[in-house]
């Protein structure tokens, strides 16, 4: 609260002269030293303890009377350590009872654990893969493409996709001695206790026509439970980091090993089915290219038959080197699908590494959260700065 030049003025007499405040006489010689009526004075100091200036029972100039505003419109420290000093009391009491309130948050809050792996996308080692370079200058030119490349994954998007994560919802893992699912271990089938809004609700408003299948809303559920405990981290070498937090430790390993398996199970099945996908087409373009092969074979072996060297004319033997040219050209594509059918088969049939695994996880052997000393220390902390304004607000009231 601001205090006019006036009001201040007033608080300075009475400062000096605390005795006009229950002295008539004293006041009535104060008031003519400083050029006014002792009734003036009188009704002022009436005006300030209204106010709250002064203490109603000592006329005490309260502290609080203070401006929290400098002249240069700064924050006074010195006001606010003053307000802090005389509502002490009530700091600790609220910093008592916010303190309190996060420790018994930190002791009834679910313990969790946390499992780790690492991996790292392993270079392809593919002897294969030098010799489609020849093939893959030959599949441009006839416009194929850029077949016998192998497909890039994104391995985080792998681990984030909802085909994992309701995979790991509906797969049954040993908790506790029991073979169940998250669902029944997050007890997501067991349905809602008796909730009065949800009563009310039913009642009130109109029934849809259409509702989400139980089972279908509980996966829901348990895939939304389960982003918050599972993360990816990509770090700028490479190296992925996953983590999974669960309330038992054996499980969030269980879960994390799942995760490095899967990926590096998805990431063979596709890589076999690409590969099987380039033999595939690699086979009909060869089939095609012997036919080629075989038919302008016949058309230059017609056209010998029906045009001798001894009866050549510039004109077919013009088109007898143009039917050579074509079925060298032919051949020359022929054999070389051949090679490369070969080598599409070896690497169909081989196993690629494309995901080296560099950490598995373990079981944690200290929970990760909650983290009961931050808890504590961020409550007693958070507890002072807001029962400041609190403070400041009740001295100024009373």
């Amino acid at each position: 609260m601001k205090l006019t030049p006036h009001e201040e003025k007033i608080l300075e007499i009475i400062k000096s002269n605390p005795r006009i405040i229950f002295d008539p006489d004293q006041r009535g010689i104060i008031a003519k030293e400083h050029g006014l009526t002792e009734k003036t004075l009188r009704n002022r100091i009436a005006e300030l303890k209204k106010r709250g200036l002064l203490n109603k029972d000592t006329g005490k100039i309260k502290e609080s009377s203070l401006s929290l505003i400098t002249d240069n419109d700064e924050i006074n420290i010195k006001a606010i350590l003053d307000i802090i000093g005389h509502q002490k009391t009530f700091v600790l009491k609220f910093s008592i009872i916010f303190t309190t309130i996060g420790l018994i948050y930190s002791l009834i809050a679910t313990v969790f654990f946390e499992s780790k792996i690492s991996m790292y996308p392993a270079g392809e080692n593919s002897q294969s893969g030098g010799m489609l370079g020849d093939y893959q200058g030959l599949a441009k030119s006839l416009g194929i493409g850029n077949l016998g490349n192998s497909p890039t994954y994104n391995i985080p998007d792998i681990i984030k996709s909802r085909r994992l994560k309701k995979d790991i919802v509906l797969k049954n893992w040993n908790i506790e001695e029991k073979n169940i699912n998250l669902i029944s271990y997050w007890k997501l089938n067991k349905g809602p206790g008796f909730n009065p809004l949800n009563w009310i609700r039913e009642i009130i408003l109109p029934k849809q026509t259409f509702t989400t299948p139980k089972i279908g809303k509980e996966i829901q559920e348990a895939i939304l439970i389960l982003d918050e405990l599972i993360t990816v981290r990509e770090e700028i070498s490479g190296l992925i980091s996953v983590r999974v937090q669960m309330q038992n430790p054996k499980l969030a390993s269980d879960i994390a090993n799942y995760i490095a398996e899967y990926v590096k199970n998805f990431i063979s099945i596709e890589q076999k089915r690409e590969a099987t996908r380039n033999r595939t087409f690699i086979e009909n373009q060869m089939t095609e290219a012997k036919i080629k092969t075989e038919a302008s074979e016949d058309k230059l072996t017609n056209f010998r038959k029906n045009n001798p060297l001894r009866l050549d004319t510039p004109t077919s033997e013009m088109i007898r080197e143009r039917l050579a040219s074509r079925v060298e050209e032919n051949r020359t594509v022929y054999i070389t699908l051949m090679q490369q059918f070969e080598i599409a088969k070896i690497d169909e049939a081989k196993e690629k590494l494309l995901v080296n695994i560099l950490d598995i996880a373990e079981p944690a052997v200290k929970k990760s959260r909650p983290k009961r000393t931050i808890i504590v220390l961020l409550s007693i902390f958070g507890s002072i700065i807001f029962s400041i304004p609190f403070a400041i607000y009740s001295e100024r009231k009373s």
